[in-house]
């Protein structure tokens, strides 16, 4: 005889509001000797199959029924060790996983007792504990919400003779599945979908592209007997898997994790070619122009001062001097020994300087130079302009208006990729709304010789599916094992792409024009006013200087 009260108290349940749930188990000593020993150890071994303490480690009871068969079950149950329980008139969630990943018993006397089951999505695992007096009207509920929260459990259905039923509604084949309560198995209903068609919301330019998607799906289809459709029409009661190109701040359990990555590219301008006369700077770098230069103002000071024949030279004349010794050689006189000296060892140092320099220029004019390429996270914060958006507030670029388009090399744009910027190409160019025969082969074209991906990547994830939690594990078991036998990357290495490579261009393969050597005659038509202006005014200088001097002898 039971004597004792059990006050179970929980919160959380899925109501706007704090519930506190307390139950009393005072009455059993008036129950009629009922043995249910058979009872319990059949309900416990459906239990046991069907929620494996590793998986479902707690158990939440519904003592919903007052039938003197349920109540004396009920303590047996609650003594049972192997798993944590908690006994409520309604369902307390303890996490958000119980909610999506838990076990529940259904002592119910009337189908009203089942409503809470619409609270539960479609893994979780529930089992009816009702007389044979309500099986009737269980099969003839005209309720559809009941039917339908009814139709995910497992009913156990006892009568008074000890003897009990239980039988499972197969929602792929809709027809109800009997288990021998003698030897209970409980089938797996994943084994054979019996047409069940399995429908994956994608775009269309998309799985244009990502046909993997499609191969993966077929070869579900075919062993388990399902069908497969891809659709670009979304409908919630009719679409079981949606691919999430993005997971930032999702944290649904029923996400999949799939193959492929998807991660946020920066496209950045391609470097531009340099103009040809650029060969007559980048030998050399800044600082050794400028040590060149501090080396031939030092110089021209100290001749200047103690020079012997030079010094009696104008300072410019000095400097011009020197980088005219550079180029090819003295063409003034000089002497006395701190000039012979002096120069003669710059001449020495002009020789392995001009000459190193020749050969750079010989070894840059087999290629095209390039400028620096967009590739790290400073360049980026460096060089870019970004459109004023929600992307580039998260990261902090540097923005240019909305209203504006920036037209400059600076202009930077980042784009949702799939896998690498081969196909995430192909998929943007298939969005294209011109109808022209070549407007994808032009937009493809103008993308890659003018924008490339910087080597950065922002919030790289794997490929995730959005899948109904009826096929959560189905999906689990076999993306798994295209993980494991690398199934996904043999697929594409051995798909023909197109070979698209954008190769710099060499001198060797073009013409050099007119405008290729732009600033040269820039320089030389400069230098040639600058020498004309010079000439007139040392004319006119020198002139007057005579005029003055004649006039200055007369008198």
């Amino acid at each position: 005889m039971i004597n004792r009260c059990i006050y179970l108290f929980g919160s959380g349940v899925l109501l706007h509001c704090m519930v506190s749930v307390q139950m009393c188990l005072c009455s059993l000593e008036s129950l009629p000797a009922i043995e249910p020993s058979f009872y319990t150890q059949s309900l416990l071994e459906l239990h046991r199959q069907l929620c494996p303490a590793e998986k479902y480690p707690h158990l939440m009871i519904l003592p919903l029924s007052n039938h003197d068969h349920a109540q004396a079950v009920l303590p047996q149950i609650i003594s049972e060790s192997t798993y944590t329980k908690t006994v409520s008139i309604l369902p307390v969630f303890l996490t958000k996983e119980t909610k999506d990943y838990s076990c529940n018993l259904y002592m119910i006397d009337a189908t009203e007792d089942v409503d809470t089951v619409s609270w539960f999505e479609e893994n979780v695992k529930i089992i009816y504990f009702y007389s044979a007096s309500m099986y009737q009207m269980v099969q003839n509920e005209p309720n559809l919400t009941i039917t339908q929260a009814l139709r995910k459990g497992y009913h156990i259905v006892y009568d008074l003779d000890h003897t009990i039923q239980i039988y499972r509604w197969n929602r792929y084949s809709h027809q109800r599945t009997t288990i021998n309560p003698h030897n209970i198995t409980v089938p797996d209903e994943m084994r054979d979908l019996h047409g069940y068609k399995i429908a994956m919301y994608t775009l269309q330019e998309i799985s244009q592209v990502m046909t993997f998607d499609a191969y993966f799906l077929e070869q579900i289809a075919n062993k388990r007997n399902a069908t497969v459709t891809q659709t670009n029409e979304y409908a919630d009661d009719r679409t079981d898997i949606i691919p999430l190109i993005s997971v930032r701040n999702m944290i649904y359990p029923w996400i999949v994790p799939s193959f492929g990555t998807t991660f946020l590219a920066v496209v950045v301008p391609r470097a531009k070619p340099k103009p040809i006369v650029s060969i007559l700077f980048d030998p050399f770098d800044l600082y050794v122009w400028i040590t060149y230069l501090v080396l031939v103002l030092t110089m021209a000071i100290s001749i200047s001062l103690f020079g012997k024949l030079l010094g009696r030279r104008r300072f410019m004349e000095i400097v011009l001097e020197l980088i005219m010794m550079c180029l090819a050689g003295p063409s003034r006189a000089y002497g006395g020994t701190f000039e012979n000296r002096i120069i003669t060892l710059f001449c020495l140092m002009s020789i392995a300087l001009v000459s190193s320099y020749q050969s750079l220029i010989i070894s840059f004019m087999s290629y095209v130079r390039y400028g620096p390429e967009i590739n790290t996270l400073e360049e980026i914060y460096e060089h870019c302009l970004f459109q004023d958006d929600s992307d580039a507030q998260f990261f902090n670029f540097k923005t240019y208006p909305n209203e504006l388009y920036s037209a400059t090399n600076a202009a930077c744009r980042i784009e949702t990729a799939r896998d690498n910027e081969q196909q995430t190409i192909i998929m943007g160019s298939n969005t294209l709304i011109d109808k022209h025969a070549y407007a994808t082969d032009h937009h493809i074209r103008h993308r890659i010789e003018n924008f490339r991906f910087a080597k950065t990547k922002f919030i790289e994830y794997p490929l995730c599916w959005l899948v109904k939690m009826h096929l959560r594990e189905l999906f689990l078991f076999y993306t798994q094992a295209v993980f494991e036998s690398g199934i996904y990357e043999y697929y594409y290495n051995n798909k023909s792409q197109p070979a698209w490579q954008y190769e710099h261009r060499t001198f060797v393969n073009q013409i050099v024009k007119i405008n290729d050597l732009l600033l040269l005659w820039y320089a030389y038509v400069v230098g040639m006013v600058v020498s004309m202006l010079s000439f007139a005014a040392e004319t006119a200088i020198h002139h007057k200087v005579i005029k003055k001097t004649v006039i200055n002898d007369i008198l």
